[in-house]
């Protein structure tokens, strides 16, 4: 029987596009961001990132050395927020409903200037204690040092909660991430491109196939 249900964050309840990041740095000058940044693969200065080790300081002066202009830090970050879309409403009233018959979690791979942009934008439309309240407990890679598809990371939420993989379902839009998850007898639910989360959940709240 499934009791809880792990969201990852962007590409699931926030709308991201990498293209627009691409797009974004290769007019500040870098022509190979494929090369530095993919989101199954990446250079070690943004896994860094994204477990907390290095700080936005030292990532926009790293980042800025294969930049062949001095950008400010302010043109920096808005090209790395490029890839963020926002938040789509319809997806909070699905959770609301979600939420009346399971205990839900969000992991997410993310870093410190994403996370600044997002929960202001929440804040700015009012959703911030909505959002909060939907989950009973946030996991941000940069604030516990780990990242998926690493195992620890898993490991840590089922812990911390004192949940059984077996009874847990992890939602993700990166088969990577899936997969990780199910050697550790989780039970995974890709979102396919062009599927919207709300398309695994009946209009009640309920996991389809589930």
């Amino acid at each position: 029987m499934i009791k809880n249900i792990i969201f990852d964050f962007g590409g699931v309840i926030y709308d991201i596009n990498h293209e627009k990041a691409k797009n974004a740095f290769i007019q500040l000058g870098i022509t190979n961001f494929d090369e530095l940044y993919g989101h199954a693969i990446q250079t070690r200065l943004f896994e860094d990132f994204e477990i907390g080790k290095i700080s936005p300081l030292i990532f926009r002066e790293e980042l800025s050395k294969q930049l062949p202009n001095k950008n400010t830090p302010k043109e920096i970050d808005a090209a790395w927020n490029a890839l963020l879309i926002g938040f789509k409403p319809k997806r909070f009233e699905l959770l609301k409903k979600t939420k009346q018959h399971y205990r839900l979690f969000l992991l997410s791979n993310t870093n410190q200037i994403h996370y600044q942009h997002y929960m202001a934008e929440l804040k700015i439309q009012n959703l911030s204690k909505l959002f909060k309240d939907l989950f009973e407990k946030l996991y941000f890679s940069h604030h516990i040092g780990l990242r998926k598809p690493d195992h620890k990371i898993f490991n840590y939420v089922l812990h911390d909660n004192q949940i059984q993989a077996e009874e847990t379902v992890f939602i993700d839009d990166y088969e990577v991430n899936i997969s990780a998850a199910k050697k550790l007898g989780l039970n995974g639910l890709l979102l396919e491109p062009g599927q919207d989360v709300r398309d695994l959940f009946t209009s009640n709240g309920y996991l389809r196939n589930y």
